[in-house]
C-alpha cells in the first residue's frame, strides 16, 4: 500500500524552515516574489502586478510589488522559504474571517485567498515601517513567515493588549486597533529604544514574532 503524501509539509527545524507543497495538476498557488527555492519542472509561472494602485499598495506593505502565481501543469513539488531566518506558520481559512498580515510576513497562499493592500492600523507608523498591511479575503490555506518563532495571543472581549509594531505577524481584521508612540511622544520613544506600538482591544487573536527584524546597514 502506498504511503499517503501530505499536501503541505514544513521541513527542517529552528529558524531555517522550508515549505514543501505537493501540488496536483491544475492547482494554483500565489507566492511572494523571490521565495522559490526549488521545484519540479511542472509549473507554469506568471507574474501578477494588478493595477497601479495594487502595485503601490503591495510596495508600501513591505512585500514585493509583484506576486508570483505557480500553476501545476501536472503533479509536482515546489519548495518555498522566506528570504530571512525564521519560522513558517500554516493557517486554514474558511472565509468567515479576514486577517491582516504585517509587512514582510506573507509567504504563500492557495488560489481561493486574495490579498488586498490596506492601511496597517489607524495612525501613522514611523521608523521606516510600512503604513500598509495585507488583508486576506476568501477561503483556503495561508502561509506566513516570521523573524524568530511565532507566539499566539488570544484576547477576551474588551481585553486590551499592546504589541511593538515590528513584532506583529498576523491579527484578526475585526479587532479594534490603533497605533501610537510607545513613549507617548517622539523624544521618550527615541530614548526608550521603542518606536510605534499597536493597541488592540479583544476579542480576537494576534500572532507575534519573537524577534524584531533588523535592517542591515549598507557598507562601503
Amino acid at each position: 500500500m502506498s504511503e499517503k503524501i501530505e499536501k503541505f509539509e514544513l521541513l527542517c527545524q529552528g529558524d531555517s524552515r522550508i515549505l514543501k507543497i505537493n501540488a496536483s495538476k491544475g492547482e494554483l498557488y500565489r507566492v511572494e516574489a523571490g521565495s522559490m527555492v526549488a521545484m519540479s519542472p511542472t509549473f507554469d509561472l506568471q507574474v501578477k502586478a494588478g493595477s497601479l494602485g495594487k502595485v503601490f499598495g503591495r510596495f508600501m506593505s513591505g512585500e514585493s510589488a509583484f506576486l508570483q502565481e505557480y500553476k501545476a501543469l501536472s503533479d509536482g513539488e515546489i519548495l518555498l522559504a522566506p528570504t530571512g531566518s525564521g519560522d513558517i506558520m500554516k493557517l486554514d481559512l474558511d472565509g468567515s474571517k479576514q486577517y491582516r498580515i504585517s509587512n514582510g510576513n506573507f509567504l504563500a497562499c492557495t488560489e481561493g485567498i486574495h490579498l488586498e493592500a490596506k492601511a496597517k492600523v489607524k495612525g501613522v507608523f514611523g521608523s521606516g515601517e510600512g503604513i500598509f498591511g495585507l488583508r486576506t479575503v476568501g477561503a483556503g490555506t495561508l502561509f506566513v513567515n516570521s523573524c524568530g518563532s511565532i507566539y499566539k495571543k488570544s484576547l477576551y472581549p474588551s481585553e486590551k493588549y499592546i504589541v511593538d509594531s515590528s513584532h506583529l505577524v498576523l491579527w484578526d481584521n475585526d479587532m479594534e486597533y490603533s497605533s501610537e508612540l510607545a513613549g507617548g511622544n517622539l523624544a521618550n520613544s527615541f530614548l526608550s529604544g521603542e518606536g510605534f506600538v499597536a493597541k488592540f482591544v479583544g476579542p480576537g487573536e494576534i500572532w507575534i514574532q519573537t524577534r524584531k527584524p533588523v535592517v542591515a546597514a549598507s557598507g562601503n
